[in-house]
């Protein structure tokens, strides 16, 4: 019975043995192998341009999974090898069909999807506000950083965050980096390029702000979006944060009761959207952060 009580004994000490060193090797800088595999560390749930671009590569999103993959073989094989679902899943993905507004009541629990450059990580957090007050869930944001029309249009990167996350409303919101573009003609091509790979899920496609003089991008979006579903930004006359540029908190805020009231009143595509209840709901979405100068995607 005695020799029993000590293997019991030492049984516990070895594990919390190796639970003390997996909790420090989640806050060290080392990574270690075995056999070859890289031991995965537990943390930020936020992707880095180079991270994804190594999943595009492979044409799958393998950071973006949440389940834990349990099959041996699959642990073993070599990322440059290995197979992934969602290439069966962008290909068998369909949405159901937009609906009139008219249909889509204000009862309607989305899940939101935020495509963006900088100006999405300015407001995400508000519109997480907006969305967990009034029983939507905002499921992921891309904020793709001196991106353009170029980016969103060229590569098959959106097509496949959209195909993963599944979205039943989409917030489009870039073009900060090409108001002073004047080539209209091109951005009008691009513009419809991008609209196609909303895959027919209802949308808001909100221009950006206007530091300078946007010549033509707010009127090439608006151009290449349903009718009804393009939200113009450029006569809002917001706060400026330091860089002249951007919104302030508080522009933002402003920003976002703007296009709410728009989503409730004016918008093809119809969602409640009242001011939230109180601010600084929890972030539960996953957060995209890429570079254009680091991650074209096409």
């Amino acid at each position: 019975m005695k020799s029993n009580k000590w293997y019991l004994v030492w049984a516990g000490l070895c594990f919390m043995g190796v639970v003390s060193l997996l909790y420090v090797y989640r806050y060290s800088p080392v990574t270690l192998t075995i056999a070859g595999i890289e031991l995965k560390k537990i943390g930020n749930p936020d992707l880095s341009s180079e991270d994804l671009a190594k999943s595009i590569e492979l044409d799958t999103i393998q950071t973006l999974r949440k389940d834990v993959v349990s099959s041996i073989d699959s642990a073993k094989a070599k990322v440059n090898t290995q197979v992934d679902s969602n290439a069966v899943e962008l290909a068998s993905y369909s949405p159901a069909p937009i609906v009139a507004d008219s249909a889509v009541n204000d009862s309607t629990h989305h899940r939101v999807l935020l495509l963006g450059d900088s100006e999405a990580g300015g407001i995400k957090n508000i519109l997480n506000d907006y969305c967990r007050s009034n029983g939507h869930k905002l499921v992921a944001t891309i904020e793709w950083y001196s991106a353009t029309s170029l980016n969103f249009a060229k590569g098959d990167t959106i097509s496949k965050i959209i195909a993963r996350y599944k979205p039943t409303y989409i917030f489009v919101l870039f073009g900060l980096n090409e108001v002073l573009a004047r080539d209209g003609a091109n951005r009008r091509a691009l513009a419809k390029q991008f609209h196609k790979r909303l895959r027919k899920v209802p949308y808001a496609w909100i221009g950006p702000t206007n530091w300078g003089q946007d010549y033509v991008v707010t009127d090439a979006f608006r151009a290449a979006a349903d009718s009804a579903a393009f939200f113009s930004s450029k006569s809002l006359v917001l706060p400026k944060s330091t860089d002249g540029r951007h919104p302030s908190l508080a522009g933002y805020r402003i920003w976002m009761a703007n296009i709410a009231n728009w989503l409730q009143t004016s918008a093809r595509w119809k969602m409640k959207m009242a001011s939230p209840t109180r601010a600084g709901y929890p972030r539960k979405f996953r957060t995209i952060i890429l570079n254009a100068a680091e991650y074209r995607g096409y």
